[in-house]
Formats: structure tokens, sequence, C-alpha cells
């Protein structure tokens, strides 16, 4: 008799192909049209009801067994703006690129509909399975959710997973790995204005010089994570891009610009580093006769899995792969994840999966990102395998 497993092993080859043509067509954010016609198709395909236009252009399937529950698994779909940098022959031709492996979390979720329709009469409660754009842009969950993407019927246990390097390099790739309780930073980004006074290049002296100033800021902020913060607890202060609106190469100009991001893994280290950036860059600014503005956008919250549903979505994982494929990830990580605004609805976990390339791993929003879609399977097979063993366990 064949296992879920062994299913998921026959589905491999259209899992691979339906992953490769989405990296071919990345798009950025909630617009996601193209994405969303591709689903919707494969979905048709599978003969799977659904609902397109949730949230944008997210879709949500629906695989309805006996009356009981509902399970839902969650998989993003967006891209980010990277040129494409692979030796691949269906590499992103359109100037955006899969680089965090979205287009891996849709076709594995794909495989699990094609899996769950298989054994539909078997299923004691009802499976959803969100196809969510923005999740790069952080506001895709929260889209989805205001517009219904947890009811009807109410969602009663949550499940995502994010494939890529981001686990151990050490570990065999396949492998998935959990942590309970907070996982992932806030997801927060900034902007600071330095203003000071323009002037020409070859009299400094006349001028207040913006982008000096932005050097002492940025230079300051750095001891707020390593000076600052306990080394026992992750922090990130990124600076990631400095502009200076419109100047040229020998105008001093009025301001010079700064964006990032900032990460911390509790609300009061949140507010604590949005404070301290906010008075060192006043006080610098002012010490040298200019101004600081510093605008802060609160993003994803921090994703913490509930203790309790990951035990116990670990101990299903470990029936269908055996123990050694789920391993405890050693720290929790200073990434974001907006799946977080689904864990403060209802009981669920997040967990990762290694897919390197056949040659090593490659780093997630780099141009050069690769993965190994041939273990794709395993996504699959996880996703539909927990859905039927959670309800079996919970559905009435």
């Amino acid at each position: 008799m064949k296992t879920i497993l062994d299913e998921a092993k026959e589905l491999s080859s259209q899992i691979v192909a339906w992953r490769r043509e989405l990296h071919q067509f990345p798009e950025l954010g909630l617009e996601t049209p193209q994405t969303e016609a591709y689903i919707c198709a494969a979905l048709d395909s599978l003969g799977v009801p659904y609902r397109k236009g949730v949230g944008g252009h997210g879709v949500v399937a629906l695989i309805e067994g006996r009356p009981g529950k509902c399970f839902t698994w969650r998989a993003d779909c967006d891209g980010l703006p990277v040129v494409e940098q692979t030796p691949v022959d269906y590499a992103s031709k359109n100037g955006c690129m899969h680089a965090c492996g979205h287009d891996t979390h849709a076709a594995m979720a794909l495989g699990a509909a094609s899996l769950l329709m298989k054994h539909k009469d078997e299923l004691n409660g009802t499976v959803k399975i969100l196809f969510q754009p923005g999740e790069e842009t952080g506001n895709g969950a929260n889209a989805m959710i205001a517009d219904g993407c947890l009811e009807n019927p109410h969602t009663d246990f949550i499940v995502g997973l994010h494939a890529g390097s981001i686990a151990p390099h050490d570990w065999p790739a396949g492998t998935f790995g959990f942590y309970p309780g907070a996982f992932m930073s806030f997801l927060d980004s900034w902007q600071c204005t330095i203003t000071g006074k323009g002037g020409h290049g070859a009299f400094p002296s006349l001028a207040v010089d913006p982008v000096l100033i932005a050097a002492r800021v940025i230079d300051a902020w750095q001891s707020l994570v390593s000076r600052e913060q306990s080394a026992t607890k992750p922090m990130v202060l990124s600076v990631c891009k400095v502009r200076t609106p419109g100047a040229a190469f020998n105008i001093i100009p009025d301001t010079c610009v700064m964006n990032g991001t900032a990460r911390a893994l509790s609300e009061e280290e949140r507010c604590r580093i949005e404070e301290r950036m906010r008075n060192m860059a006043e006080l610098i600014a002012e010490a040298s006769g200019a101004t600081a503005e510093l605008v802060w956008t609160r993003g994803a919250a921090n994703l913490v899995n509930d203790p309790a549903a990951t035990e116990e979505v670990v101990a299903i994982g470990r029936e269908l792969f055996g123990d050694e494929a789920f391993l405890r990830v050693p720290l929790p990580t200073t990434g974001g994840e907006d799946f977080a605004g689904y864990l403060l609805k209802g009981p669920g976990t997040f967990l990762l999966m290694y897919t390197p390339s056949s040659h090593g791993p490659t780093p997630q929003h780099s141009p050069r990102f690769e993965i190994d879609d041939g273990i794709l399977w395993r996504g699959a097979a996880m996703a539909a395998g927990s859905a039927m063993t959670w309800l079996a366990r919970h559905g009435r």
C-alpha cells in the first residue's frame, strides 16, 4: 500500500515543473496577478475549489472532507526586486527574481493540494491552503486576514514552511527545522534624514555637511548592538541605503537620507532601539549644527511559535519521515516573517526546510540564489501528511 511519501515522490516531476514555471515570472508585493492566475489554473486542473482576489491577489483553496475542524497551510508567492544571475534555463527575465524561494512554497502547496484531493473522502475535516502575496513587503498576511482568509470555515490550526538555506548548513538536504517560542524578529524599517546646509565642495567651511554627519550617526548606531545589547539576545541594526537627493560631485547637499531595518525579538527591545536611534541621531546632528528626523515604520510582528503546536507538528512529521528528519534550530533568527500575523489569531507553527542547491547553499535574497527542487516533494508530503493526521486526531 502506498504511503503519502510514495505518492509525493511520484508527484515530484510535476512539483518541479510548477516551481520552474512560477520561477520565470516573479511579481512583487501585493501586485501578483500573473501568479494568481497561474495558481488558479493549476487548482482548476486538480479540481480544487478556491476563492481568488483575497487581500488583493491571494488565493484560498479549500479541500473539504467530512464535517470537522479546519487545518490551514500557508504558502507565500511573491518575489524580490533582484536581477537574477543564475545559469538555469528557467531564470527570470523580467528584472525580478524568486530569490527567497517563494516559488517553491507555492509549488509544494499545489503538490499538497493534489495529494489531498486523492484523499478527500478520508479527511476528518477541511484543509485550507493560503497562497499569499506580499510577504516580502510584510503586509500580505494582514491583508488576507482582513479579507477573511481564516474564516468560512474558521481556521483551527495553521502551519507554514520556508525552504532555502536559512537552516544550519551542516544539516542533510531535506531536513526540517523547528523552534518553539519566539523564533523570528519584528520586521521594522526606518528612514533618517539629516538636514544640514548645502554649499560648494571646495568650500566646506561655509556649509554644514549632512553626509559627514550621517557617517557619524551610522558609526555611533553600531554601538547600540555591540555595546548596549546582550550578546545572548539577537538584535540587528542595518543601514542599507544612503543617498543625497539631487547632489553633484562638487556640491555638498542640504540633506542626506538613510534607510534601513532594525530587528529585535521582544517589544521592549524594539521600543528601546527606536528610542536610542532617534536620540543619538538628533544629538549628533545638533552638535554639528544640523537636524535629524527619524521616521519609524512598524512591520510584521515577531513570530512566536506555539510550543504545544510545534511539538505536535514535529511529532507528526517524525512519524512521516523519521526522527532524524526534524531538528531544532539552535537559536532564534533576526529574519522576519509576516506569518506571525496568523499566529496572533490562533495556534500553529512555522517550520524551515533545508534545500541547498546541488553545488552548496546560496544565501536568500542573492541574485545567485538556487535550490535543489528535486526534494520539494518532501514539503508537499509534510503539508498533506500533517493536515491529514492532525484532522484525524482533532477533526471532530
